[in-house]
C-alpha cells in the first residue's frame, strides 16, 4: 500500500494517493451531489459544485490530519515515519520500526482518533453557525458526526485499528512482551472483523451498499490482524538471533573497472546474484544481476560494473549485532535480496531471504527431532 500517486510532503514526510482512493472519492463525491439535489433542489448548479467539493476536501484532509496525527507523535518519540497513503478505506502512516516502549506506543496510537475526535467537535460548532435546515448545516454536521465515528471506529480494542494498538500498549505495560502483546491484539481484531462481516451481512438485507461495504471492511480488518498477528509470530521465533548468527562471510565482490558483460561471464554465470563493487579497497557500490539485465546487451562491453552500481550510500546495511526481527524489517521495507551487514567500515558478511527462512524453519526442526 506504499506506493500510488505522490502529492506532496507534510514535515518532510512523502504522502501517496493509491489507486482505490480515486474509486471512494468517486462515490463520495456522486453521493454528496445526488443528496444535495435530491434534499436542496432550489440550490443552483454553481453552489452544489462548490459546496461538493468543499465538503469532499475537507472529508479527505480529515483522514490526513488523523494520519498527521499519528506522524507527529510517532517522530516525537523518534520513530521514523516511511510515508502516508491514503486509500479506500482511509489512511495508513508507515513506521519504519515500532516504537521502543509501551508508553510511546500509546501515545503514537491515540493522536490519530484523537484529532478526529477534536475535527468532529469543530465541524458541529461550525455547523450550529449556519441556520436550521441549510445545505451548511446538513454538511457541516455530517463532517462532524463522519469524524467522530472515525475516531470511535478507530478506537475499537483490534489490530489494525487503533485501539488495536493500545491494547497492545497496555498489554506491553503489564509485562508481556511485544510480539506475545501484538498476537493477543490481533486476536481481538479477528473477532471484531468477524462481528463486522456479520453485521455487514445482516445489513445487506435492507441496505446493500451499506452492509457491503461494513462487510469489506470487515474483511480487510480481518486479513491485516491475521498479517500482523503471523509477523508476531515470526519475530517470536527470530527472538534472541542477530545478524551474525546467520551471515555468511564471503562476500562476492568485483573491480568497480570490470566491465559488464566479464561481470556477467565470470560471476553471474557461476551463480553470484550480486556483489560489491569495490575500487581501492573500499566498498563503492553494489551491483546485482537484475541490474546487468535491465542493461541492453549492447552496452556490456563498454560499461563498467560502477557505472550500473547502486551507489553504497544507497544500500541498505545492518550491523552485525542487529535483531533478526529489524534485519526482517529491513527486508521488507527496501525490497532487497541481500542485505550487506558492516562493522566499522568493512563489510564483513551478508544475509538473504533464505537466510531467514532457514533461521525461522530451524526451531521447527528441532522440534520435529525432540518429537518425531
Amino acid at each position: 500500500m506504499d506506493s500510488g500517486l505522490r502529492i506532496g510532503r507534510i514535515f518532510g514526510i512523502p504522502v501517496h494517493l493509491h489507486p482505490t482512493w480515486f474509486v471512494v472519492f468517486l462515490l463520495v463525491v456522486v453521493g454528496l451531489w445526488n443528496q444535495l439535489g435530491s434534499e436542496y433542489p432550489a440550490l443552483s448548479i454553481f453552489w452544489r459544485v462548490g459546496a461538493v467539493l468543499l465538503t469532499t476536501a475537507l472529508l479527505f484532509g480529515s483522514v490526513l490530519l488523523h494520519e498527521v496525527g499519528h506522524c507527529v507523535l510517532a517522530l516525537h518519540h523518534r520513530v521514523g515515519v516511511r510515508s502516508i497513503s491514503l486509500f479506500i478505506f482511509g489512511g495508513v502512516a508507515w513506521m519504519e520500526q515500532e516504537a521502543n516502549d509501551p508508553r510511546a506506543e500509546f501515545r503514537i496510537a491515540v493522536a490519530g482518533p484523537a484529532v478526529s475526535g477534536l475535527l468532529g467537535g469543530v465541524f458541529l460548532a461550525i455547523a450550529g453557525l449556519f441556520e436550521p435546515g441549510s445545505p451548511g448545516m446538513a454538511l457541516f454536521r455530517w463532517l462532524g458526526v463522519l469524524n467522530l465515528g472515525i475516531a470511535v471506529f478507530n478506537l475499537l480494542p483490534g489490530f489494525p485499528l487503533d485501539g488495536g494498538r493500545v491494547l497492545r500498549a497496555v498489554l506491553w505495560a503489564r509485562g508481556r512482551d511485544p510480539q506475545a502483546a501484538t498476537r493477543s491484539a490481533a486476536r481481538v481484531g479477528q473477532g471484531i472483523a468477524y462481528g463486522l462481516v456479520a453485521l455487514g451481512a445482516l445489513l445487506a438485507w435492507e441496505n446493500p451498499v451499506s452492509g457491503l461495504w461494513l462487510a469489506f471492511i470487515g474483511w480487510f480488518v480481518l486479513t491485516a490482524s491475521i498479517a500482523h498477528r503471523r509477523q508476531a509470530s515470526v519475530e517470536i521465533a527470530l527472538r534472541g538471533l542477530v545478524a551474525r548468527d546467520v551471515m555468511t562471510a564471503d562476500v562476492p565482490t568485483v573491480d568497480a573497472a570490470t566491465p559488464v558483460a566479464r561481470f556477467a561471464d565470470e560471476q553471474i554465470l557461476h551463480g553470484d546474484r550480486w556483489a560489491i563493487v569495490v575500487a581501492g579497497g573500499q566498498p563503492r557500490g553494489l551491483v546485482t544481476r537484475t541490474d546487468v539485465k535491465r542493461l541492453p546487451s549492447a552496452h556490456w562491453q563498454t560499461m563498467t560494473v560502477a557505472e550500473i552500481a547502486t551507489p553504497i550510500d544507497q544500500v541498505a546495511m545492518a550491523s552485525p549485532d542487529l535483531p533478526l526481527a529489524n534485519v526482517l524489517h529491513l527486508f521488507s521495507q527496501q525490497r532487497t535480496n541481500q542485505i550487506p551487514i558492516i562493522e566499522g567500515a568493512h563489510i564483513t558478511g551478508f544475509i538473504t531471504r533464505q537466510d531467514l527462512l532457514q533461521a525461522l524453519e530451524a526451531p521447527r526442526a528441532a522440534a520435529s527431532a525432540l518429537h518425531p
